[in-house]
């Protein structure tokens, strides 16, 4: 029998259509009474870029750039950011209309953990992010427009999908 998922990893890319998908996450969290784990990967620079930044610019202005993008996600998530909170005020908003009676940490909130990582490979990342945080599964969103020509290109959606044992909900959106 299949149990309902007590930890939900929701990979996200910072996009307006992320909304969407987290609402898709939120509302399967609210009926199993799971918890969300939010992740967002920051693609790590090649060498080269990374070593012809440096000189440009130095190495200290550098890790000041690379740590303003990282506590800018981690806020846009976290709701310190205009957009991202009107955004928690909707869902917020779509659960009381549903009238869903979800366990909710103090805060609130279905969230258990706001995550922002760098890595070289963003699917590694998420299949990695997702056993080590025991997910039972991967929320994640996909272009409508060609999804199946991206699903079996070079896409994120396709490298989770082959690297990954745990399931993984693709909830589609329109360009």
């Amino acid at each position: 029998m299949i149990q309902p998922p007590k930890k939900i990893l929701f990979a996200s890319d910072l996009s307006t259509d992320m909304a969407k998908v987290f609402e898709h996450a939120a509302t399967m969290a609210a009926y199993s009474k799971a918890e969300i784990i939010v992740l967002h990967v920051m693609e790590e620079a090649s060498k080269s870029s990374e070593r012809l930044v440096k000189i440009a610019f130095g190495e200290k202005l550098y890790q000041d750039i690379k740590t303003e993008q990282r506590s800018g996600a981690k806020n846009l998530l976290i709701g310190k950011n205009v957009d991202a909170l009107k955004i928690r005020q909707a869902i917020a908003g779509f659960f009381q209309e549903e009238k869903t009676a979800a366990r909710q940490t103090d805060s609130g909130s279905l969230i258990e953990k706001i995550l922002v990582t760098e890595g070289k490979s963003i699917a590694d990342e998420i299949t990695l992010t997702a056993a080590q945080e025991g997910c039972d599964i991967i929320v994640m969103g996909c272009r409508q427009q060609g999804m199946l020509a991206e699903a079996m290109g070079d896409h994120v959606v396709r490298k989770v999908l082959k690297r990954t044992s745990v399931p993984v909900f693709v909830v589609p959106f329109s360009r």
